[in-house]
């Protein structure tokens, strides 16, 4: 299988941080996602909204394509902080990674 681009994953989590109200702020130890091929390990995040919560990503070495927000093998933390309670679910945005099961969720309780 040919290596492709994780970069888009960045964009998408970002995207739909900033769509849900998140905003940057000062946050306690990070969570660590790493793109992996055709998943995020781990898939999940625990938040407590109105705190803000730090997630490091990760790209996989060698994974290599056409986006150049985070090239392979580069980490990058973001901060974000969820004012709404709920389910906030984030995946790749490459033609069919999602499908394949490039999604995770961030878990917001009150």
């Amino acid at each position: 299988m040919k290596p492709v681009a994780r970069t888009a994953l960045v964009i998408t989590l970002v995207t739909a941080a900033i769509a849900l109200g998140a905003c940057q702020a000062s946050a306690p130890g990070p969570e660590t996602i790493v793109f992996e091929e055709m998943r995020f390990v781990p898939n999940r995040i625990d938040a407590v909204a109105g705190e803000p919560v730090r997630a490091t990503l990760t790209n996989m070495p060698g994974l290599q394509g056409v986006e150049a927000i985070l090239e392979p093998g580069e980490t990058r933390t973001i901060t974000l902080t969820f004012d709404l309670p709920g389910t906030h679910t984030f995946q790749c945005s490459l033609p069919g990674h999602a499908v394949a099961g490039m999604t995770g969720a961030v878990f917001v309780r009150p």
